[in-house]
């Protein structure tokens, strides 16, 4: 049985009225006021506001049904069900326009009438929880770390949060009403030729869009700030563009810190060199010396995040073992591990707010975690891996039907190591703890991969992962992390 709602009948036949207030009386609603006609319909609905109305689209006097729920529309969010016994191709587009919750042709049985009191309770209450997420999207932003700027469609700013403020010397009430240009200005980190913003790409295309040159923002006073961005189009409920959103980060630290890592791989390059007789006897010791250097690293990531600590090594464990169960070769078996155990490294970048938000991500917010893959990869394609582990750390989010980030590849156009990793990371993710929720169990990861075997995922990487866990005995072990 559905909740008990206050519905409201607009019907200019007696009789049928009271046959509709007796069905739903008898499915335990409360009936919220009756009006045959358009004028008196509005008055009501505006003096009661009932939870639901159901409508009859011809109603005594000059104004019809239809006319009668624009009039409420006007005044008051309440969602309509349309009743009539005229279903004609005019009617049907003029109901269209006003945003109906259903359309019932007359007669109706009462599990029709049911169902559709359900799913426009159930819409009505979505729509609800919507717009409550809309008013604190403002909140959101201002709060993230990151400096995100919202556009019009006209890139005029509409928005800045505090950190972008910090960052590019603009005070809001400056910079709302002006063109992005004249606030963000971008230029060629080598060249200093100033460039475009993806902002214009992504109000033209309507897709997400990034810069992939090195770049730097030319602050109000004339500072030079290394920056990363991103930029994405808003799109409201009627699938119409209403402008578009970017975000960017200074990295000047993370530039720091990669020079810091080149540095210390160009020292062991040059020790390997100088060892290099001797290394080419003991290539399993080098392997296993460099397999807990990427742990190591892999370890300092995860102690920014205790919900997630243990989480690479894990994975790492899980997708060696669906490769050796589909007979990849024993020489792409340290490929995956490595590449397992580092990953998640590109989440460095993003705020930690963000990785132990206690509740569900924003729209914004996933956007900016869905970053991680590609920040990896400009990290990892600095260092010479004698193996493509840039590549299959950036695609192992990618999806065998296109659906996946961030490049949208499909089937063979991932790496079949990014396609095991990618199902090895769902199981480990749903089966550990998360800030907004409570580990769901190895079952549920299961579940999920199998739901999406030959869609989202490779189907013999999913038959291989079912076969470790119910035939091998495959178990996520305890990892301690030290912070």
């Amino acid at each position: 049985m559905v909740e008990k709602a206050r519905i409201m009948v607009v019907e200019d036949e007696a009789v049928i009225s009271m046959e509709i207030q007796d069905r739903l009386t008898k499915m335990g609603h409360l009936i919220c006021g009756t009006a045959a006609s358009g004028d008196e319909a509005v008055s009501v609905a505006t003096a009661k506001h009932p939870d639901l109305i159901l409508m009859d689209v011809q109603l005594r006097g000059d104004v019809d049904g239809v006319q009668t729920a624009e009039r409420i529309r006007d005044r008051i969010e309440i969602p309509v069900i349309y009743l009539t016994a005229f279903a004609d191709d005019r009617t049907v587009e003029r109901a269209r326009h006003t945003e109906p919750f259903g359309y019932l042709i007359k007669p109706f049985s009462e599990k029709e009438l049911y169902a559709a009191i359900e799913m426009a309770l159930y819409k009505s209450s979505m729509e609800g929880k919507l717009r409550a997420s809309q008013r604190q999207y403002a909140t959101t932003v201002r709060c993230i770390a990151d400096c995100v700027i919202v556009t019009d469609t006209e890139l005029k700013i509409t928005l800045m949060n505090p950190a972008a403020q910090n960052a590019t010397g603009w005070k809001q009430e400056e910079a709302v009403g002006k063109r992005l240009e004249e606030v963000l200005k971008i230029v060629d980190e080598k060249t200093l030729v100033p460039i475009e913003t993806p902002m214009s790409e992504v109000i033209q295309k309507r897709v997400a869009m990034n810069l992939t040159a090195p770049v730097l923002l030319i602050t109000k006073n004339g500072d030079k700030v290394p920056i990363e961005d991103s930029a994405a189009p808003m799109i409201d409920d009627k699938v119409e563009l209403t402008g578009a959103v970017m975000v960017f980060r200074d990295i000047t630290e993370r530039k720091r810190a990669e020079a810091a890592i080149k540095k210390a791989f160009d020292s062991l390059e040059e020790r390997v060199r100088e060892q290099t007789a001797e290394l080419r006897t003991s290539f399993d010791k080098l392997g296993r010396a460099m397999e807990g250097t990427i742990q190591a690293l892999a370890t300092m990531v995860e102690a920014r995040d205790r919900y997630t600590a243990g989480h690479q090594v894990r994975v790492a464990d899980l997708a060696c073992d669906i490769a050796k169960r589909m007979g990849v070769s024993e020489s792409r078996i340290p490929i995956i591990r490595i590449a397992g155990l580092i990953h998640d490294v590109g989440k460095v970048c993003v705020p930690t707010e963000i990785l132990n938000k206690p509740a569900p991500l924003s729209a914004i917010e996933f956007e900016i975690v869905k970053q991680h893959p590609k920040a990896a990869f400009d990290v990892l394609e600095k260092i010479e891996f004698p193996w493509p582990i840039a590549d299959i750390v950036l695609q192992h989010h990618e999806r065998v039907n296109g659906s996946g980030y961030p490049s949208g590849l499909r089937g063979d156009q991932i790496h079949l190591e990014a396609r095991i990793l990618g199902v090895a990371d769902v199981v480990e993710a749903m089966s550990s703890h998360r800030p907004y929720r409570a580990a769901l169990g190895t079952d549920r990861g299961l579940e999920e991969v199998s739901r999406g075997r030959g869609t989202l995922f490779d189907p013999a990487v999913v038959d291989a992962c079912l076969y470790v866990f119910r035939e091998g005995g495959f178990n996520f072990k305890e990892v301690n992390i030290r912070s």
